[in-house]
């Protein structure tokens, strides 16, 4: 059975999944103000000049400051490596570490691809800073010094190299559609999302945990990304009423193919019936429960 059939498939009856749940309008109303507040503690006051946070930016501060790298022999070959980086798919006897490199590196030119497109068409000076929007944007630009960061740890540099087409069509859609249209299709892709980033941080757990202060640096990088993900998926559902919110939940089994078939490592990593089984399972909860700073909605 070809993935997206497997993927059909698999959403024919799919379990009650709570992130799907409409809200009400006190819930949604009482959600903007606890997602503000959560923003601005954690990420601080917004520089739109230099797209940058006030608190934030001290931890990648530190990360500048102090650099964590693998010592000994290299775990990917970085001539290896590059030699893949830009195929559609990766040559065949790839071991792990050098897929999860891969996956990590084709995460972020779709990550880079959607915010650098966003940013260019908007005036970020002229939006309101009591506005989720504001933060979000600037958070994923975040993401691409996380994702660079973590490469850094095992050695490896990434070149700024365009997402597949399929990608830049989803993540360009994104910002042309009408907002009403375009939180759907956001929501799906923050599931995607945050399910793909879990993946990855428990997979890197597994393969270098023989060095556990780079591992360290890595699992901090994650978790950086994964407590903003998870907070963009709860914004995502709170733009959204009960109609469309079932034609997300239908639209999701769509926008996880694509995601899946524009970066194949991931189904090299994990197999096909673990990354359908997460993403369909949509715990966004579960996937930041071990952190302290995470955003939990007041009405959970």
């Amino acid at each position: 059975m070809s993935f997206s059939g497997e993927l059909r498939e698999s959403w024919k009856k799919p379990p009650k999944r709570e992130i799907f749940k409409p809200l009400s309008r006190e819930q949604r109303s009482q959600f903007l103000d606890d997602y503000l507040e959560h923003l601005g503690q954690r990420d601080g006051v917004i520089d739109p000049v230099q797209r940058r946070f006030s608190i934030r930016e001290q931890f990648f501060r530190d990360v500048e400051e102090n650099p964590v790298r693998r010592t000994g022999a290299l775990v990917v070959d970085p001539l290896v490596f590059a030699r893949n980086e830009d195929k559609s798919y990766p040559e065949t006897g790839l071991d792990e570490a050098t897929l999860w490199a891969l996956a990590v590196a084709k995460t972020n030119r779709a990550e880079r691809d959607g915010v650098e497109y966003a940013l260019a068409r908007t005036d970020i000076k002229t939006l309101p800073r009591d506005d989720p929007y504001s933060y979000i944007l600037i958070e994923e630009f975040y993401h691409t010094r996380i994702l660079s960061d973590a490469l850094s740890v095992l050695g490896l540099e990434m070149r700024d190299l365009p997402p597949p087409k399929t990608t830049q069509l989803l993540t360009h859609s994104m910002y042309h559609l009408p907002k009403a249209f375009s939180h759907m299709t956001i929501l799906c892709s923050e599931i995607v999302g945050v399910a793909g980033f879990r993946l990855l941080a428990d997979k890197a757990q597994e393969l270098f945990s023989d060095q556990p202060q780079p591992l360290q640096r890595i699992t901090e990088l994650f978790q950086q990304i994964l407590v903003d993900e998870v907070g963009h998926v709860h914004y995502a559902r709170s733009q959204l009423g009960p109609v469309r919110l079932a034609v997300a939940e239908k639209m999701l089994s769509t926008v996880t193919q694509r995601f899946f078939e524009d970066i194949p490592e991931f189904e090299l990593l994990f197999g096909r019936e673990k990354l359908l089984k997460t993403v369909n399972t949509a715990d966004v909860a579960g996937a930041v429960a071990q952190y302290n700073d995470r955003f939990v909605p007041k009405y959970e």
